[in-house]
């Protein structure tokens, strides 16, 4: 099944789109604009419901802030989309992308392919490849004429930012990634490092096939307050920076140990 491409954008971002959309439609790929979900015009109930604080089980150590709650539901309206439709993958893009020179369509569609051949995977990053990243299998090589005969690989570990500009998704990650959220715990991003809850192989392509735009070019709609932590009263900021420091043992723990693992849909 040729590779469909969704693009995450706000109403509000028109100046994005019409960067993007040249962008798509040189690659030649199929692709459709998802409207981005505006976490501020959530009503407060609605925010609270979603994401309840503190975290259950120290999901993460913060509320997440509207715009990141709208982001999350953005990025999972993708993931029911691909579910819905029974595609076989899509790729997901947030609008502050930009390709690399080798991302063109036989890349992806290689990439895409791989999703069920001999290293199947449910979520393939596309942007930062982390320091550190242990080679699992080869997709081939790099076509066209910019990195011919590179190898085009897939990764998994190593360290780095996080980054939901560009990913793969298959149809059996859409399944897994889709149910039982009445909850949005964490940013979308570092929900997907969290790949034991979900039973999720989640590999990285190398090379990067996308990068993420500076402010300069497409400043962060997600808006401010996820450091607003860091300006509260000493007391209040010690609680927090306590539950920081927990929530990134447990993570080391459950990441590198296999310790405290909870599997959500189980």
């Amino acid at each position: 099944m040729p590779l469909h491409v969704f693009l995450i954008n706000l109403d509000r971002s028109a100046d994005r789109l019409a960067r993007c959309a040249p962008l798509l439609d040189a690659l030649g790929v199929t692709w459709e604009r998802v409207p981005g979900i505006e976490g501020k015009r959530l009503d407060a109930a609605r925010l609270a419901a979603l994401n309840p604080h503190p975290a259950p089980h120290g999901e993460w150590f913060r509320p997440l802030t509207p715009g990141e709650i709208g982001c999350f539901l953005s990025h999972l309206r993708c993931w029911q989309l691909i579910a819905e439709r029974g595609l076989d993958c899509a790729l997901v893009l947030e609008d502050d992308f930009q390709t690399h020179d080798i991302c063109t369509l036989q890349n992806l569609q290689a990439l895409a392919d791989s999703a069920t051949g001999a290293h199947p995977w449910d979520v393939l990053k596309l942007t930062r490849l982390r320091q550190g990243a242990k080679r699992v299998g080869s997709v081939g090589q790099v076509s066209g004429d910019a990195g011919q005969g590179t190898p085009l690989a897939l990764c998994f570990g190593g360290k780095g930012p996080e980054d939901g500009t560009a990913y793969l998704v298959s149809r059996r990650g859409a399944a897994k990634l889709t149910p039982k959220r009445e909850h949005l715990l964490r940013p979308v991003d570092f929900e997907l490092k969290h790949h034991w809850e979900r039973d999720l192989t989640v590999y990285s392509a190398s090379p990067d096939l996308f990068w993420q735009v500076g402010a300069d070019i497409a400043a962060s709609v997600i808006g401010g307050g996820r450091a607003e932590y860091r300006d509260y009263p000493p007391l209040r900021k010690a609680q927090v920076y306590l539950r920081k420091h927990r929530y990134h043992m447990r993570f080391w723990l459950a990441n590198k140990l296999g310790l405290g693992r909870r599997n959500v849909l189980g």
